[in-house]
């Protein structure tokens, strides 16, 4: 998951710079952030090849809140909608969407100490992990 989330976060930097460089040109940056969709990620994503044992417990835990966050996530349609309330009302850089905005929320107000731990979701894998 770290290339996922650093990406996420590259994009993130990529877009306020944009804004900044752009701006003299009448054009503006939004940065869509939606929280887990309904799409076929947990099926679609790369595997590696050769898996390290001792990574096995968390690849388990992470691949099933991947499988359950996409399984019961809200449908593409929101992240379609939000492009046209970008589009149609006032502008704004950020535009969270659902669970994303309460953790962009959260992320602010709480102590690293309190939030952190929530990213690092700590639930028991329900397979037998062979590697």
């Amino acid at each position: 998951m770290g290339v996922y989330a650093s990406t996420k976060h590259a994009i993130e930097g990529l877009s306020e710079s944009l804004d900044h460089e752009v701006r003299a040109f009448g054009i503006r940056v939004v940065l869509i952030e939606p929280p887990y969709i309904r799409t076929n990620l947990d099926s679609s994503a790369a595997q590696a090849e050769g898996r390290i044992k001792a990574y096995a417990p968390q690849r388990c835990r992470t691949a099933a809140v991947i499988t359950q966050n996409t399984n019961t996530a809200p449908e593409p349609k929101v992240v379609a909608q939000e492009v046209l309330r970008a589009i149609e009302g006032p502008y704004r850089m950020r535009r969270p969407i659902g669970q994303a905005a309460l953790l962009s929320w959260l992320r602010r107000l709480l102590p690293a100490r309190l939030f952190e731990p929530s990213l690092r979701n700590e639930h028991a894998c329900a397979s037998v992990i062979r590697d």
